[in-house]
Order: structure tokens, then C-alpha cells, then sequence
């Protein structure tokens, strides 16, 4: 093997040295290129999502604001419609206010709660516990509903709307075939379209088969403003004739004569459980200007039945003027 000088071995490690500073220091070279890269697409990207966001933003104001003066516009010729007047800038009965939460006040939360099998959840979130009648079956297709497999007695609902339901006494004697085209022609309804009460068009529709609790129970309906029940009515329907019957919190009975009359005989002793009512009707009606808290006792069996939004869609209509104000007063909107 040829021995390599002294001088010879430090010129080549000393080039070796140069080469590998060379290359190091061109790869740092590169890798502050790719890093400034980075960076700069960090940046750029930064600036695009800042960017979209703010396009984002005016388009839901946008379309926001589209969807106001649609709600608003539709709302108010409905209200023409009625023979009536509504001027926002002097809200001071209850059915103008009523008709003001129905424009402006559209919440994703009210859908969810109008939903009738979807209630249930709300209840357990809030009270800590599920005090709606019990649900047996739910059914997206009601041609699948099988009779056999419910009770002899139960009722049929959709989840969606008002008035909706079959309440079947003896299964042996409902007409199958009628009550399954009744149930799919119910789902085939808009009901947020029908009285502008757009809520409910946010409901995915099913049909539901719901336990029945028995005839001539007292339905205790606590209307709420800003999160506090102010007022209560009992509904009651006999021979036909439909009476709401007003107390105040304290349960004094009200002259009130709105929607249709009070029941002229009728004596209604407070109920058992009414501070737990009160109680319930509170926590319930939290999170909304307005709602209607529908309550059942049944031998001291407190139940829900719904939450409406806008009670009789703002149909108070009471004889007496000063009484559509009175209620008027309790609702804060701002």
C-alpha cells in the first residue's frame, strides 16, 4: 500500500472539512428556505381563513336578516289577515308581543323542545329527571307500526305539531289501516308553515306510540315570561264547548276572559303537588322570553305534557282590552 505523506493527509482532511462545512452549511441553508416556506403558507393560510370567515360572517347576517323580513313579512300579513294591526314600536299587548317572539325569536332550542320525543331529554337535562308520559315505541314509517306489540290502550302521536293524536281506548277496535294513513297524511304537514309558528319546521318527524294515562285529567297550562311562571289556566271541554278557566301565581282566581271563556260552575281546588308545579314550570321555562308549561296531576303524578312557544299563536283575544295588556306587562322582550 502507498503511504501518504504528512502534508498530503492534512490537505485531504482539511478539504474533507470544507466539503462537509459546505454541505452543512448548505442544508441549513435549505432548511431556513423551507422553514420561511412554512411560515409564509402559515401566513397565507391565516389570512384565507380570516378572510373567509369574515365573508362567512356577512353571509349569515346576510341571509340572517333575509330570513327576518321574510318571518316578519309573512307574520304581519297573517296578522292583517286576522283583521288586526302590529306596529314594533308600541308592543304592549300580550298578542303583539306573542307575534314579536314568533319573528325574531327563532331558536334551534325551541324546535328540539317542541319535539315531543325529543322533550324528554330536555326534561332530564333540567329537572334531572324524565317526567313526561312514557314513550313505548317510535316509528319513522307509520305503515311499520305493529298494534300487537302495545298495550290494549295507548296513544298514537306525531311529534311535530298540535293535535296529532289518536288516543286508542281498545286496540281491538281501532281501524288499523285509517290510523296509519292518518299518522303518514300528519307527517306530510309543515306545521311550522301553517300558522308561521317556524319552530317547528326544525322537527325531523316521527310518529310515536305513548302510554295512556286516563280520561278527565286536569291540564295545568302555567304561562312563563322571562323564565318565571306569572299566570295559570285550567283547559276543560265539555259537550263540545271549550272553557280556560285563569288563576294568578297565587292561585286567586282571574276574571280573565280570553280565548274562550271561563267554566261558569266549576270550582278548581289548588292542586296537590302546585309548589312542585311552580317549581318545575320555573326550571323548565329558563332559557325562553316565552313558553306555556302544560302540566298533568294525576293522584299527585306530576307530568309534562309540552312547552308551546307561542300560546294560541298570539289568538288571546280577551273580551276586555285591559286584560291583553295585563298579560302584555309580565313579558319583557329587551
Amino acid at each position: 500500500m502507498k503511504k501518504i505523506s504528512k502534508g498530503r493527509r492534512k490537505k485531504i482532511i482539511n478539504k474533507k472539512r470544507i466539503i462537509t462545512h459546505k454541505s452543512r452549511k448548505k442544508n441549513l441553508k435549505s432548511n431556513k428556505t423551507k422553514k420561511d416556506t412554512c411560515i409564509c403558507q402559515k401566513r397565507i393560510l391565516k389570512i384565507m381563513f380570516f378572510l373567509f370567515f369574515i365573508f362567512l360572517s356577512k353571509y349569515c347576517n346576510y341571509y340572517s336578516q333575509k330570513l327576518l323580513n321574510y318571518y316578519y313579512t309573512k307574520r304581519v300579513q297573517m296578522i292583517k289577515s286576522w283583521g288586526r294591526t302590529y306596529d314594533e314600536s308600541n308592543l304592549v299587548t300580550i298578542e303583539d308581543k306573542i307575534n314579536w317572539i314568533a319573528i325574531h325569536d327563532v331558536k334551534k332550542l325551541k324546535g328540539k323542545c317542541a319535539d315531543k320525543i325529543l322533550l324528554h331529554q330536555f326534561s332530564k337535562r333540567i329537572l334531572k329527571k324524565d317526567i313526561c308520559n312514557k314513550i313505548l315505541k317510535i316509528y319513522d314509517d307509520p305503515y311499520k307500526i305493529d298494534i300487537s306489540e302495545l298495550p290494549e290502550q295507548f296513544v298514537l302521536k306525531t311529534n311535530h305539531g298540535s293535535g296529532f293524536n289518536i288516543i286508542v281506548y281498545n286496540k281491538n277496535e281501532l281501524d288499523v289501516n285509517w290510523a296509519k294513513k292518518q299518522l303518514h297524511d300528519w307527517l306530510q304537514i309543515d306545521y311550522g308553515k301553517i300558522g308561521l309558528e317556524y319552530h317547528y319546521s326544525l322537527i325531523k318527524r316521527k310518529v310515536f306510540a305513548e302510554e295512556y294515562i286516563g280520561k278527565h285529567l286536569n291540564n295545568y297550562k302555567f304561562l312563563c315570561f322571562n323564565g318565571e311562571p306569572k299566570f295559570v289556566f285550567i283547559y276543560k271541554k265539555v259537550d263540545g264547548i271549550e272553557y280556560r278557566t285563569f288563576f294568578d301565581i297565587n292561585w286567586n282566581r282571574l276574571d280573565f276572559n280570553c280565548v274562550t271563556s271561563p267554566h261558569p260552575t266549576d270550582v278548581y281546588p289548588k292542586p296537590q303537588n302546585y309548589e312542585l308545579m311552580i317549581k318545575y314550570a320555573r326550571k323548565l321555562s329558563k332559557p325562553f322570553k316565552l313558553v306555556r308549561v302544560d302540566l298533568y296531576e294525576n293522584n299527585g303524578d306530576i307530568r309534562l305534557g309540552e312547552l308551546t312557544f307561542t300560546p294560541f299563536n298570539s289568538h288571546f283575544l280577551c273580551k276586555k282590552q285591559e286584560h291583553n295588556i295585563e298579560l302584555g306587562k309580565y313579558l319583557k322582550l329587551f
